[in-house]
């Protein structure tokens, strides 16, 4: 299913376009370029750490980049590798973030970061945030209930990415009657 007219597949990308677009945001989608690999990833987590304004803005996004990498696409499974990159640049960041260090916790103390029902809920948790955030930025107001479930939906319907694209792509009053449409499923 090609993407509504506007709206860029940023898994379709590879590491070095979204490098190029020249803002950390584009960034965070790094996890789900074709060809991400950890020695790419330790450059994304580099040039966030040098591009952000300030820890907080940090904070954001390296929850982001964290939440895409939970995606995975294209099954680079590098989730584990990216934690410990951030955590080592950013000395504990992630662990005092909220929801990304209850998972990253609640994952050692199972001697895991993967799999089970209740990591896969603080994922979808997390994406719903992410997703959330995305939209507010968009619209300038927090997504009602009714709106979050939708991108929720439209999220597990067609893949994250298409949302992720539209909320990127689209503004205002566009971004809301696409959300209103019917979903079409992939």
């Amino acid at each position: 299913m090609a993407p509504p007219p506007g709206v860029d597949a940023v898994y379709q990308r590879t590491v070095a376009e979204l490098r190029a677009r020249g803002s950390v945001l584009w960034l965070v989608f790094a996890p789900l370029a074709r060809d991400a690999t950890a020695a790419a990833l330790r450059e994304v987590v580099a040039e966030i750490h040098a591009g952000a304004k300030a820890a907080a803005e940090r904070a954001e996004l390296y929850t982001a980049l964290l939440v895409t990498a939970a995606i995975d696409p294209w099954g680079h499974n590098l989730r584990k590798e990216l934690i410990d990159m951030v955590e080592d640049k950013e000395e504990g960041l992630l662990r005092r973030t909220p929801i990304i260090g209850e998972m990253i916790i609640e994952a050692e103390r199972r001697g895991e970061l993967r799999g089970e029902l209740r990591g896969e809920e603080r994922a979808q948790e997390a994406i719903a945030e992410l997703l959330g955030r995305l939209f507010a930025r968009r619209i300038g107001r927090r997504p009602t209930a009714d709106e979050a479930r939708l991108i929720l939906e439209r999220a597990r319907a067609n893949g994250p990415g298409e949302v992720t694209d539209a909320l990127l792509d689209l503004e205002g009053e566009a971004l809301v009657r696409w959300l209103a449409e019917p979903i079409r499923h992939a």
